[in-house]
């Protein structure tokens, strides 16, 4: 496909850019300091190497596969490129039959406890709806997601620590005004959680095949996209 060339050309140009200026030992120095603190961690808490270990693992994946949110949305209607977009809903079908078998084991008490889910299943309502929105707005405004934002940090973008520090301000409102939106919205509106209604493994398949067919029609608008150039 035609985006995939573009994509091509773009990796191309990124490699151009990196022979003129080798950032190697920067590279070598980073990692020399990570190995360095996941052995001091090591030693006083295995958790926390673990944990500094997976972040690493998960910041290098991200640097290399330019994964945003941001951008999934946003690229199929700017350049009619929907590499990012096929490859978060090949992610949620991984994610669903992940969470499928690690949920299974708490449906089976009547009535379900919501708080001993593993996945944070919460009420739906009119703040969801209005936060995705404004947090839709932030992201387009900042340039990214929230992963996106702090690969970018790692990067040495300078302008995304002034979205880092928004995070922060943000975050810290949210959790002071948290319990003025749970008791007036948030605690009144409904949970509703899928396997109450249909049997467990039902609702996995169906929510697959969803995701199935949005993949197909992403492939299809991309496909017609570059048709009609």
């Amino acid at each position: 496909m035609l985006s995939n060339k573009m994509a091509t050309l773009m990796k191309e140009g990124q490699q151009e850019e990196k022979k003129k200026k080798s950032q190697m030992p920067y590279g070598i120095g980073a990692l020399l300091i990570a190995l360095i603190l996941s052995v001091v961690l090591w030693k006083k808490q295995h958790t926390y190497a673990a944990s500094w270990s997976l972040g690493i693992g998960i910041g290098i994946v991200l640097r290399y596969s330019r994964f945003c949110f941001a951008s999934a949305f946003r690229d199929p209607f700017l350049v009619g490129n929907t590499k990012l977009l096929r490859a978060m809903l090949l992610a949620m079908m991984v994610s669903t039959v992940g969470f499928a078998i690690i949920q299974s084991g708490y449906i089976n008490e009547n009535p379900i406890n919501y708080d001993l889910i593993p996945g944070a299943v919460t009420s739906v309502g009119v703040h969801v709806m209005i936060g995705a929105f404004v947090f839709g707005i932030g992201m387009v405004i900042a340039g990214g997601c929230s992963s996106s934002v702090l690969m970018r940090i790692g990067e040495g973008h300078a302008l995304h620590w002034v979205v880092f520090l928004g995070f922060l301000i943000g975050t810290v409102l949210g959790a002071k005004d948290y319990s003025f939106w749970y008791d007036r919205i948030i605690g009144k509106s409904k949970t509703i959680y899928f396997p109450e209604y249909l049997d467990f493994k039902i609702v996995v398949v169906l929510q697959i095949g969803v995701l199935i067919i949005l993949y197909r029609l992403v492939i299809w608008y991309e496909e017609k996209y570059w048709k009609g150039i």
